[in-house]
């Protein structure tokens, strides 16, 4: 026959139990433990508020690089904070804008330079909306019999020809 083995429970504090240690405990605190016990008390709450800190830094962060997505779509959070200049010059209080701006500068200058030159070029016939690439007056020598008769006709009721 085998033995059961009870497996003892931790049995419940009586109440008066529990006021005891909360006495020895308030004790211990307000003694000799009390240097110890409001040091790591300090060093929780350091490190709690280091933690907040953190926390509403990187939301702060999240927020402007949404705002900075809007100027350059190819941003990407994520992609940058991999790249060490980029995450260094944030750590060194860097604004986002202004850090992706330094990393990437020749990518950055190059797209506005092929901007510029591309602004700069005419638009070939039919891009710019059926406007014609060139305006020209009508020469009068080059006019039929009838648009001269026109034009005499115009003019004889008081229109003003403009050439």
């Amino acid at each position: 026959m085998e033995e059961e083995v009870k497996k003892q429970e931790p049995e419940e504090a009586l109440p008066e139990e529990r006021a005891e240690q909360k006495e020895s405990f308030q004790e211990l605190i307000r003694g000799r433990y009390r240097e110890d016990y409001l040091a790591a008390l300090g060093q929780a709450l350091q490190a709690q508020a280091r933690e907040t800190e953190r926390y509403l830094a990187y939301r702060e962060l999240r927020d402007r690089a949404e705002a900075l997505k809007a100027e350059y779509p190819d941003f990407t959070l994520e992609r940058e904070l991999e790249n060490p200049g980029f995450a260094r010059l944030l750590n060194n209080g860097v604004d986002p804008k202004t850090a992706y701006e330094v990393v990437h500068h020749a990518e950055l200058t190059g797209r506005d330079r092929q901007l510029a030159r591309n602004a700069a070029r005419p638009l070939e016939n039919g891009l710019a909306g059926g406007s014609q690439a060139a305006l020209t007056q009508p020469d009068p020598r080059q006019l039929t019999r009838a648009e001269r008769r026109a034009l005499r006709r115009r003019a004889a009721r008081g229109e003003e020809i403009i050439w």
